[in-house]
């Protein structure tokens, strides 16, 4: 089920919307293919086998069946959205779990995936969370490569604005993450826009040198933009 409109921001655009991959169920599914196969042998080999075996027989084929279907209710709970301002996992099939990770947060991303992996198009997909020791780890992830490549086309778009307009939107459409970071402000009064307020001087530092780790900045300007800033303290 794709993520509902209420969830989302005034002019939130949602660029990823995906459940894990079906290598998701490969695990349960080679289990119990292996177990039907074993069973349909013994009846071959044992048309007339006690009732203890049959029983035997029922659970050895029931339990990777309950373990299939269990992994099919956490997979239809489970999928990752990606919009133009942050990353949502959603899983959990009785006690649901939301991580809502602002793409502001996001210092860098990795995609993992194994020969095989590559083949089926599946894999991992990590980003590493500033101010965090601990890395977002996502599994499974369908076409991860792409899903990487639209997270990091977003965060350079994020980059650029920030820096190639010192600090200011060229429109009044503040991103979700520098509104949520932002200081709260008094509320003004019945229309009247609020402004927005700038992001900080550590801010502009940090995404001028991600555009730099990017190549989307040289050295030169990088340095030109950093003396900048700093004069501003």
């Amino acid at each position: 089920m794709p993520i509902s409109p209420d969830l989302l921001d005034e002019d939130e655009e949602v660029l990823v919307d995906v459940r894990p991959h079906w290598a998701y169920f490969s695990g349960p599914l080679v289990v119990t293919a292996a177990a039907v196969a074993v069973v349909v042998l013994v009846v071959r080999e044992l048309p007339n086998a006690p009732v203890a075996i049959a029983w035997l027989l029922v659970a050895l084929v029931g339990l990777p069946a309950l373990w299939l279907f269990g992994r099919l209710a956490r997979w239809y709970a489970l999928n990752l959205v990606v919009t133009d301002r942050r990353v949502v996992l959603r899983s959990g099939v009785l006690a649901r779990r939301c991580i809502n990770l602002r793409l502001q947060r996001v210092v860098d991303t990795h995609c993992v995936q194994g020969p095989l992996q590559r083949l089926v198009g599946s894999g991992r997909l990590i980003l590493e969370v500033e101010g965090d020791e601990h890395s977002l780890t996502v599994y499974d992830v369908r076409r991860p490569r792409t899903v990487q490549h639209v997270i990091n086309r977003q965060l350079a778009e994020l980059d650029r604005r920030l820096a190639g307009n010192r600090g200011r939107w060229p429109d009044d459409r503040v991103p979700w993450s520098l509104e949520a970071s932002s200081p709260a402000s008094p509320t003004p009064p019945r229309g009247v826009p609020a402004v927005p307020a700038s992001p900080s001087i550590p801010d502009q530092l940090m995404a001028l040198d991600r555009l730099r780790r990017q190549g989307i900045l040289s050295e030169e300007e990088f340095a030109a933009k950093k003396a900048e800033l700093l004069r501003r303290i």
